[in-house]
């Protein structure tokens, strides 16, 4: 028995979010470390519906993948504490985990472009709407034509901020700061039919395979965001047991 299998009280994860596949996935990673039935995940969406009010995410303006992921986590942690019909909610868990991520692409022959701009590349000028995920590769692979495929090196960079609130009014609080990277190399065309993003053109040397081409399990053992996920999963867990009084 695991020392948080003494401890009754559970985990709310509030996440950054509305992303189906990034919810399933903060569920199951946090879910491999808690005892079964002790994590449960709310979306944004879903915890604004509880306070009867819309939430009106940030503006991504941030000058790095981690400054971003803060500012769309305390974004949220600030709704969270100022609406009492949420708070209210919160005070059936030991613990609160407000958590985002930031991620993109980093190509070194375009000197770490899109980066930041990953989901907006082909979007207009100084737009914070994204640009199609199709529109974003035709446009990424006619700024690298004519580049060999020794200089299309590439990057997927993740960064995780978990900021984790609990105490009387959840006056205490730990943060969490966390990345991961799969590198790999631009293709010159697309490859695979799973994934969204740039995965049909991140082509990892060491599998013969584009990331869009791998499966499901495949993807998430090796996966940017898997990485950063995992440790941040691993610094909270580690702080609830302590809540837990083992």
């Amino acid at each position: 028995m695991s020392a948080a299998d003494n401890c009754p009280e559970r985990l709310l994860i509030i996440a950054a979010t509305g992303n189906a596949h990034k919810l399933s996935e903060f569920a199951r990673i946090f879910g491999d470390l808690f005892p079964e039935g002790a994590v449960d995940v709310l979306s944004q969406k879903k915890a604004a519906e509880l306070t009867g009010s819309a939430y009106c995410a940030p503006p991504e303006d941030g000058d790095s993948f981690a400054a971003n992921a803060y500012i769309k986590a305390s974004a949220l942690e600030n709704y969270m504490l100022t609406r009492e019909t949420l708070r209210g909610y919160a005070a059936g868990y030991r613990a609160v985990c407000v958590i985002a991520d930031d991620s993109g692409l980093c190509v070194d022959a375009l000197g770490g472009a899109p980066g930041i701009y990953s989901a907006r590349y082909a979007a207009a000028p100084g737009s914070f709407e994204d640009a199609s995920d199709a529109d974003n590769v035709d446009l990424l692979l006619k700024n690298l034509a004519g580049v060999p495929t020794e200089r299309r090196t590439a990057r997927f960079e993740c960064h995780i901020s978990a900021l984790l609130r609990f105490g009387a009014g959840f006056e205490s609080r730990v943060r969490a700061e966390t990345a991961g990277d799969l590198k790999g190399i631009i293709a010159f065309e697309r490859r695979g039919g799973g994934g969204f993003g740039y995965d049909p053109v991140m082509f990892l040397p060491e599998r013969g395979l584009t990331v869009a081409e791998l499966s499901d399990t495949e993807k998430n053992s090796i996966s940017h965001r898997g990485k950063a996920l995992r440790a941040a999963a691993e610094e909270i867990y580690g702080c609830f047991r302590k809540l837990c009084v083992i």
